[in-house]
């Protein structure tokens, strides 16, 4: 019988939590806090330490597990729209490394005492990562060529004969669509987008902060390749985005179909990035 260490169990938690987490962000393409990534793991190995050392039918409940899961889950991603699919992905990413531990020290010959990364050894635990972490590499493969780091790729987009280079945040929130043509689109700044509009698009857009009357002045002035997007998002009632449909777009090499919906606020000001791309 292998003896447990509570400082043990504590660092090998604290770790892998943080590797997991971190995993279902790049997994997903959006930015994480590693310092809220760390809190978070914290949290885990406290929980791991209490459930193996105190035990008890509580705090080794599936219900208590799973309440501990979405606190983690929750400090990392914040309540946002996507919490819920975040929250999913880093359970089942838990549990699939759990299996590859299972596996790991079966293999090599050791007994599994309870659920805790604890009772397996430190080698199978290294081993069981480096081969999960392999497995999601290649199983992912096509997504992470296409993302770099801070879950972002260039986006290129080709309208009336004018071309520009932006850097897109890849979203697994965005989920807005064309309610005319049920294309995925894709908010840029105006800053980003300015030099494929016409000088006379281009003023009205930075000018006319109501979406609704900047869409009749586009048409006054003939600019008629535009139109309204509607959108919802956290805190907010609701609104209207004003969009246009781009000759084409790559991103990372891939030809996309989408339309663009332009964010007049600056959508990503400061943090690197000045589109957002939905990647459902």
């Amino acid at each position: 019988m292998r003896v447990v260490y509570a400082d043990e169990v504590f660092l090998l938690n604290l770790i892998v939590d943080y590797l997991l987490l971190i995993v279902t962000a790049k997994l997903s393409g959006i930015p994480v806090r590693r310092t809220r990534a760390a809190a978070a793991a914290v949290l885990g190995g406290v929980y791991a330490v209490g459930a193996a050392v105190f035990g008890g039918r509580l705090l080794s409940s599936l219900a208590v597990k799973l309440a501990a899961g979405c606190l983690m889950s929750l400090i990392v991603f914040g309540a946002s729209a996507r919490i819920a699919r975040m929250t999913l992905l880093f359970f089942a990413l838990s549990a699939a490394f759990a299996g590859a531990v299972m596996a790991g020290a079966m293999m090599r010959g050791e007994g599994i005492e309870g659920a805790y990364i604890g009772s397996v050894s430190p080698v199978s635990l290294l081993l069981s990562f480096a081969a999960f972490y392999a497995i999601l590499t290649a199983a992912f493969g096509a997504l992470i060529r296409h993302r770099v780091a801070g879950g972002t790729a260039g986006l290129t987009l080709t309208y009336g004969g004018r071309t520009v280079t932006v850097t897109a945040l890849l979203d697994t929130g965005n989920s807005l669509r064309s309610p005319f043509s049920g294309l995925p689109v894709t908010v840029c700044s105006l800053a980003a987008v300015e030099p494929l509009l016409t000088p006379d698009a281009a003023l009205i857009l930075r000018t006319e902060r109501d979406p609704a009357e900047a869409l009749l002045a586009l048409s006054k002035a003939g600019q008629h390749a535009f139109f309204p997007v509607p959108y919802a998002a956290v805190g907010k009632s609701g609104g209207i985005l004003v969009a246009f449909r781009p000759d084409s777009a790559r991103l990372g090499g891939r030809e996309l179909d989408l339309a663009v919906a332009v964010d007049t606020a600056g959508v990503g000001e400061g943090q690197g990035y000045a589109a957002i791309v939905g990647t459902r």
